[in-house]
């Protein structure tokens, strides 16, 4: 664990880390037991080695992994079917997109929710709603019961909205200052190697050329199984507080404000800086999954959806592990890494774009019916939705790491996870919103998600660019230190 962890030394390039530091929450009252380092060697010899491996930093961060595998990445993998493996994609995309309305109005005020209830049971709720989904595109696809799919779609909004905003502030609240790109890199691939599994059963079940409809029944009840193992993982997450990380340090927690305060609080971060800033940004990194969710369903074979939804994620888990290690380089300061990050997520994904606008300018002039894997054209109109499986997540990953390093303390991250997922899943709403209709041309959502990304980024170069150095938390922490320090030199 410790290689894994190892943070490269604090780098300063002149910037001035607390101009920045009211932007995620307001001034805080830290806890006693989060206001100074710990002895690792104390730590060793007091508490007994299974605990210390239980209250680790990437050992919490690994459950809420299982818990995205079990969870979202089943979801994905269910949409990586196209339409949700449906026979027409119409429903699938009517539920998914009451499902993110649901999960923007829980994520708007899931800073008090998650903050009253802590992020233990908030996971826990989530993970008991994750096999309604499953469950409900069952009973669509072996009774023909719409009425659940779209009851699923809501429920299942609400639980998610509460798991989403709680995991997003333990994952930019877990990791070691240095090894945050590598800790959100292990988060976007266990949600990848979800629908790669999911891809496996998929396949295994709906491999027969020339297989027409949606997929067999039996498929969702693969899915139903692992998104019932998500509960179990979710009632062994410890209180943030209680986390110890590699490099020694506590995860920064202030004293519990009342639901009251919290509320109050959903206006001041919705409206700071960090937010407005990256709200364009946070609209298009998921918007692009209802427009090629229906380019899948609307021109491929059964059995080669179910093909793509096994090989997506092969690249992806290569690609997201390199952006962390950029984000993470030791070389560079946190302010550079945040501009070459952004860099290179945009160019990869204005290639994908573009091939995928040309794909279907090319179908609008010659409609192809439904492509199968052993077609000529497989490959050249499969590989912008095999890419763009890749560069989505590269955004999301990418976006997280850089609200982290505003971070004041886990509260604050929480706060900004929440409205940032807000904002994430009303561009998922009115993304599967625009493809309910079944007669939709996919080129009108690819050239939305194109313009999308290109207003993003003057705002995201504004906020690059205002990137402290240092983690607010980090400086904070060593404040606290110091002063601690000072005093016990004074009683002295």
């Amino acid at each position: 664990m410790s290689k894994f962890d190892a943070a490269p030394p604090n780098t300063h390039a002149g910037g001035n880390d607390d101009a920045l530091r009211g932007q995620g929450s307001l001034p805080m009252n830290p806890t006693n037991n989060a206001d100074e380092l710990v002895d690792m060697e104390a730590y060793r010899q007091a508490v007994p080695l299974w605990k210390r491996v239980y209250q680790h930093s990437l050992t919490q961060m690994l459950l809420l992994s299982v818990q995205a595998f079990c969870g979202p990445a089943m979801a994905d993998a269910i949409a990586g079917l196209g339409g949700g493996g449906l026979a027409t994609p119409q429903t699938s995309n009517i539920a998914t997109a009451i499902n993110y309305a649901m999960l923007a109005i829980v994520c708007l005020f899931g800073g008090p929710i998650v903050n009253k209830l802590g992020t233990k049971w908030a996971l826990v709720i989530g993970a008991m709603s994750f096999p309604i989904r499953g469950s409900s595109y069952y009973c669509n696809s072996k009774f023909g019961t719409q009425w659940y799919l779209i009851f699923g779609g809501f429920f299942t909004g609400i639980g998610s909205g509460c798991w989403y905003v709680a995991e997003s502030g333990s994952i930019m609240s877990l990791a070691p200052s240095g090894a945050r790109g590598k800790y959100l890199a292990l988060w976007i691939v266990a949600r990848n190697l979800g629908q790669l599994v999911g891809g496996a059963i998929n396949l295994s079940k709906n491999h027969v050329k020339g297989a027409v409809g949606g997929v067999t029944p039996d498929t969702y009840i693969a899915f139903l199984i692992i998104e019932s193992l998500a509960l179990p993982f979710a009632l062994l997450i410890s209180p943030l507080e209680r986390v110890v990380r590699s490099d020694g340090t506590r995860i920064l927690v202030s004293e519990k404000l009342t639901f009251k305060q919290e509320t109050k609080l959903i206006r001041f971060t919705m409206s700071s800086k960090l937010i407005l800033l990256s709200a364009l940004w946070a609209l298009w990194s998921f918007f692009y999954s209802g427009t090629w969710s229906t380019y899948l369903g609307t021109y491929f074979s059964v059995r080669s959806r179910a093909l793509s939804s096994l090989i997506s994620p092969f690249f992806c888990i290569v690609g997201c592990f390199g952006l962390g290690f950029i984000l993470d380089m030791k070389s560079l300061s946190q302010r550079r890494r945040a501009q070459v990050g952004l860099f290179t997520v945009a160019i990869l994904n204005l290639g994908v774009y573009i091939w995928s606008i040309v794909m279907q300018v090319k179908f609008n002039g010659a409609n192809p019916g439904k492509i199968d894997w052993d077609d000529s054209i497989y490959a050249s109109s499969f590989l912008p939705y095999f890419f763009v499986q890749t560069t989505g997540p590269l955004s999301q990953s990418y976006m997280y790491w850089l609200l982290s390093s505003f971070a004041t303390d886990a509260q604050s991250n929480v706060r900004n996870g929440a409205a940032f997922r807000c904002l994430e899943a009303v561009g998922q709403a009115i993304s599967y919103g625009m493809n309910t209709q079944i007669r939709a041309n996919p080129l009108i959502g690819f050239c939305v998600t194109f313009a999308l990304m290109a207003a993003s980024l003057v705002p995201m170069l504004v906020l690059v660019n205002a990137t402290p150095d240092r983690i607010p938390a980090d400086v904070i922490l060593e404040e606290q230190q110091e002063k601690k320090i000072t005093e016990l030199k004074a009683e002295a």
